[in-house]
């Protein structure tokens, strides 16, 4: 501050002695630095100067200004149009064939069947029926009589133990005889002759049996672990059965 105080006062006197200098002729021009001169001397261009002081210290921060209001918030824009479909891509690489899986566990057995229709009847009065027993239709002195088969269970299976035949007519065909006849290895007939009132018989061991084809005596029936007949695996599904006079 003291410097520039004292710069002001130097350059304050400098124009006062130049002043007082200065020539009193008319269209004279005046320089701060180098005094006046005509104006109609040859040479009148001036020497310009621009004295520049040193820059002040900055000044201090204005005050901040308040905050401006909160502008309203704009309307949402219009949705855009929907873009176009893209195209379908590739089909993709067929995946790897499934493990089969584990077999299930078998069922429980359903219900036996409907017990099928009789057979066509033999010659005469004969028919067949199956080995599990039933009823079968005959022709001549009983229309229908019903069979019943006995098995005898061994270690080494089941075995044919007797064939009963019931609902005879005991009127029509008392006095007739009845053959039943069974196949395993060979064809086995046995029979019996019906007496009055009869209206079922049994055949088992000891019962009057033959072998159909040489008429030899042959028992099929289950009479002991050495003497054991037919085995059931080995009978012929179908039994026939014949009443004749």
């Amino acid at each position: 501050m003291k410097k520039m105080t004292l710069f002001l006062a130097i350059l304050i006197l400098s124009r006062v002695g130049i002043a007082y200098g200065a020539d009193t002729a008319p269209n004279g021009l005046q320089n701060f630095f180098l005094g006046t001169s005509n104006a109609n001397t040859a040479n009148i261009n001036q020497v310009l100067a621009l004295l520049v002081g040193p820059a002040g210290p900055p000044g201090a921060a204005g005050v901040a200004g308040r905050d401006g209001f909160m502008g309203m918030n704009g309307v949402d824009g219009m949705p855009g149009a929907p873009g176009p479909v893209g195209q379908t891509g590739a089909q993709g690489i067929q995946g790897l064939q499934g493990v089969a899986g584990a077999a299930g566990a078998a069922g429980a057995p359903g219900p036996a069947g409907a017990q099928g229709p009789a057979g066509p009847a033999g010659s005469g009065s004969g028919g067949t029926f199956g080995i599990t027993g039933g009823k079968v239709g005959l022709t001549g002195c009983d229309g229908e009589i019903k069979i019943e088969i006995g098995r005898q269970f061994t270690s080494d299976g089941f075995y044919l133990k007797k064939i009963t035949i019931t609902e005879i007519n005991p009127t029509a065909c008392e006095n007739q005889k009845v053959f039943v006849y069974a196949t395993a290895d060979i064809t086995v007939r046995c029979e019996k002759t019906l007496t009055p009132a009869v209206e079922s018989v049994t055949f088992a061991t000891g019962s009057t049996c033959f072998n159909d084809s040489t008429n030899a005596a042959y028992d099929p029936f289950y009479a002991s672990a050495a003497s054991k007949g037919f085995s059931i695996d080995a009978l012929d599904p179908a039994i026939g059965v014949e009443i004749t006079e």
